[in-house]
This record gives C-alpha cells, structure tokens and sequence, in this order.
C-alpha cells in the first residue's frame, strides 16, 4: 500500500536528492528516507509466517502476537548505516520515536506533527485485526530506554487497519521538515501552526477576479499589506469561530488547556463597567508579573483617555481585559484617530486558549467603528504579527524612547485620510 504515496509529489521529492537549477552542482540532499518493513519477516512461524493468533476469551477476529512486533521494533530501533539509517556509516539510533497507530490514542495534532518532525528516526506501528497484544504494548511503553511508545489516533473512528493512518501521519510529519516544502514558510501558516496563531486557515483567492459572480475580495487587490494581513486574521478568526470554536476555548467541550474535570465553557466579551473596578485590578495583578500593568490600568480607567474597556468573562468571572487609549501626535498636534492598545491581561489559568486573541480583535473592531485611523502597541512582535501589526518604524512613526525597537507596533485600520508619519507618545496618564 505504501510506494504509491511514499512515490508521489511531496513525499517523493523530499526523499530525492536535488540539484540547484542556477547551480548544478549544489544539490541538496533527501531531508527524509522511508523503509517499509513486512512484519511477517519476523514471524516464529517460517511455513505460514503468521503473525496473528485468535483472542484470549474468545470473540470474533484475530490478535497480533507479541513476539513478532517486539523482535521488529526492537530491531528497527538499533538500525544503523547499511540497513535503513538515515545517517553515516557507524551511526546508531539509540532513542528513536516510535508510535502506533491505533483508534486508542490521543489525537494527532499539528503541535504534535511538529514535535515529531523534530526526531531523527521515527518508527510507525501499524496494527490490524483486532489490534496487538496488550503484553507487547505494555512492554514498550515502559522500555524507555529502547524509545518507549506513543499511541497516535486519527480521529474517532476505525479503520481496517494502521496503514492508512501511518501514511497520513508520514505526510504531516515530513511536509514540515526543512526543505521538504518549496517555500519555506508554506508549513509555517497552515491551519493550526504557530504562523496561523492556532487558528484555521483564512481563505485563500487567485485569478480571476470575478468567477461567474463571486468576487474576489477588494482588500486583497489593492496592494495594502497591512490591510490584507488585518482582514486575513480577522477572516481566520471568524471561521475559526463559526467552525471550530473548541479551538479558541469559548465552547464547551475539550478545547485546548481544558481537563477531564475542568472543560472549557463560553467565554463572552462585553464592555467593562464601573463595577468590574475591583475585579480587573486584580486580573491584571494576577496576569503580570509586576503591578505597573495594573497601576496604568487603574490610571486609565480613572481618567479620559480610556475610550474603550473590554473584559472577556467565564461563569460571571471576569478572566481577560483590553483597554484601549488615546495617544497624540507630537508633530501635529491636532492631528486625530490614533488610539493604544494597553495592557492585555488574561488570567492564568485561562491563558494559551485564545482570549488574549479575542480581546486585542474586539479592540481592532471597536476602533474601526469609530473610524480610527492607526492603532499602536508596545508588546510582543510574535503575539501581535498575526494580527496584522507591523513595526512602527516601518511606517515612519517613532516614540519618546527608542529602547521599543520592534515592539512598538502599528496597524493601519484604513482611515479616509492618512496620518503622516512622524513622534507619536501616549496620554500624559501613563507618565512616559
């Protein structure tokens, strides 16, 4: 079953050696190697050279017997140069990965795809039948020295047999490999990467733009980078929510940081209110690890310059917050529609679940519903890029301080006239 798929497009190319074509002889050498094993080659029975027994019990079907998966994968796991290595002469592979595909498992993910794209042999168990002897499974989950046991599922539902989900779990793993891919950031933005923010992919178009009524949209033809990478986000999010709102933590079910007795629920987002003083001061004292996020906080809502406050609340607790603020612009002063986002807090114990995401969305959408014209931030370039942010300094504007570097960010929210470039500070309530 496997050459036609190890054989074609991707995973074909990725195990070829190929040559530059500016430079022939820069050639660049196979990033992965595939070995398909029959196991019936390590069968006790050299007539038939079974490898299934009927259960222990009874009941229908066959069991795959221990000594032949143990006497593979055992072997396989010492391979070295001359039978199957991916490396020089000589060279051992003490610790492989190995994994078995089986409907038991946990769920393959992109994050665990990634994980495993960082081993340097991996080997894959295929059962059949009923399965494998529970005693050949306990023996290598705990034969940590020989590599131990991952048990990857696809999904939940049965197959006939581990192949399949063997050859999908080749796939996910190798396309991610460097050099395997013809660009090196084709991996990097898929659905559910680091790129994509966890997200599933935004839409993607091509010519023409007009196909029998349906329209390419106009923010990806007018050459706007910024503006494209703010509607792509945003467009992610929204499918994200319509289709799978487990991913983001803000339905119930078992989404990403939940537990067995502790499952994620709705998580809704509203304006702050006079009432939630007390409960955001000790939001954003329990979301840093210093208080000065939390006296600026305090500072703001106790002042002018806080236009807009969001919270993200969970079972009547409130467990996120956004505030947006004013800020000037030094060189012209009467200059208007340029707004901050402040300190984005998100309880710990309700973090990597997409809330901080949310809020700093809501914060993009409420500005645009005024018709602000830039919004600004000064925080992590990796958090903030996917949500369309770009370095200030690439658009001209600067700060009081020039320590920010990159982490002083903008985003272009489109406004009908542009503002110029130039020294922009936040409201004299922060003191800076």
């Amino acid at each position: 079953m496997f050459p036609g798929v190890l054989g074609t497009s991707i995973l074909k190319r990725a195990a070829q050696a190929i040559a530059n074509p500016a430079d022939p002889s820069d050639i660049r050498p196979p990033v992965a190697a595939y070995h398909v094993h029959n196991l019936r080659d390590w069968s006790a029975d050299p007539k038939h050279r079974r490898v299934d027994a009927p259960p222990y019990g009874g009941g229908p079907g066959m069991v795959m017997q221990c000594q032949p998966v143990w006497d593979a994968v055992h072997k396989l796991s010492t391979l070295t140069n001359g039978t199957g290595s991916l490396k020089g002469p000589g060279t051992v592979f003490e610790r492989p990965r190995r994994v078995f595909m089986t409907p038991k498992g946990r769920p393959l993910t992109q994050s665990i795809a990634a994980d495993l794209a960082r081993s340097a042999h991996l080997i894959v168990i295929c059962g059949h039948y009923e399965g494998l002897d529970e005693r050949v499974l306990d023996r290598l989950r705990d034969d940590e020295a020989g590599g131990g046991l991952d048990e990857i599922s696809l999904g939940d539902f049965v197959l006939s047999g581990g192949e399949l989900p063997a050859m999908v779990l080749i796939d996910a793993v190798v396309r991610l490999l460097p050099g395997a891919l013809g660009h090196a950031d084709s991996a990097r933005d898929d659905s559910f990467a680091d790129g994509a923010d966890g997200l599933l992919d935004h839409p993607h178009y091509t010519r023409p733009p007009n196909w029998e009524g349906f329209d390419v949209p106009a923010v990806l033809q007018n050459g706007d980078h910024a503006a494209i990478a703010a509607w792509r986000s945003d467009a992610a999010l929204q499918l994200t929510t319509d289709r799978r709102p487990d991913l983001l933590g803000l339905a119930p079910g078992r989404a990403p940081g939940a537990t067995a007795d502790r499952p994620a629920e709705i998580v809704t987002l509203r304006d702050a209110s006079d009432d939630d003083r007390d409960a955001l001061r000790d939001l954003h004292r329990a979301a840093f690890p210093t208080d000065a996020q939390a006296r600026i906080t305090d500072a703001l809502l106790d002042g002018p310059d806080a236009p807009f406050s969001v919270v993200a609340e969970h079972r009547g607790r409130v467990v996120g917050h956004v505030v947006l603020s004013i800020m000037v612009h030094e060189d012209e002063p009467g200059s208007r529609g340029l707004l901050a986002v402040g300190p984005v807090a998100v309880r710990p114990d309700h973090q990597r679940r997409g809330i901080g995401r949310a809020l700093v969305r809501e914060a993009v959408r409420q500005a645009r519903d005024v018709r602000a014209g830039r919004l600004f931030v000064l925080g992590d370039p990796a958090f903030f890029r996917p949500l369309g942010f770009i370095p200030a300094s690439a658009e001209g504007f600067t700060i009081a301080f020039d320590q920010a570097g990159d982490a002083f960010q903008t985003l272009d929210l489109g406004p009908r006239r542009p503002i110029t470039p130039g020294r922009v500070a936040w409201s004299d309530t922060f003191g800076i």
